[in-house]
């Protein structure tokens, strides 16, 4: 019996230790690229070689002043949910800018969830079919409890201004 509780215990520790780190799994694209699956932040791609679309992006955005003007007066009360895949062209010219401008408004890391879905647009965690996601990049914007809206795939405006629209359809 003893062997056996034995065996238990290193069989959970064995299978703890092939978790992924922080919730990411870092995996290959069809192509060979490097592939993030999991909970992110910003900081994971900008300090990864492999995403180097994203510091580029970031760097080279200008985001709009007045929509940052809206968005940086209710920045405190906000929290966004992103879904994006670092396979995907979408997130690739969207999440970037989508960071810069959130920077500039005042809106903390902290207040921001960032996910990154494998090629079937899920996540580990379920929060994929949580929010019904069919198409990537997807960014929710929150005021507590209660959706503002969201943005699927490409801005309307630019990605400040569509969430700004969001805030001020809301006051």
């Amino acid at each position: 019996m003893k062997n056996k509780y034995i065996g238990v215990c290193l069989l959970l520790i064995l299978l703890a230790s092939c978790s992924p780190k922080n919730g990411i799994m870092i995996t290959k694209d069809k192509d060979g690229s490097k592939m993030l699956v999991g909970i992110a932040d910003k900081a994971k791609l900008m300090d990864d070689n492999a995403f180097s679309w994203f510091k580029k992006g970031y760097t080279q955005y200008k985001p709009n002043s007045v929509a940052i003007k809206t968005i940086s007066r209710q920045a405190s009360s906000l929290h966004i949910v992103v879904f994006g895949g670092t396979w995907c062209s979408d997130t690739h010219d969207l999440l970037p800018g989508f960071y810069k401008a959130m920077d500039a408004a005042g809106i903390k890391d902290s207040q921001i969830k960032l996910y990154l879905v494998n090629r079937d647009k899920k996540t580990k965690d379920g929060a994929s079919d949580k929010y019904q996601i069919t198409n990537v990049p997807t960014i929710i914007v929150f005021n507590g409890d209660v959706q503002l809206g969201k943005v699927v795939e490409i801005a309307k405006t630019t990605i400040e201004g569509d969430i700004a629209a969001m805030l001020i359809d809301k006051d």
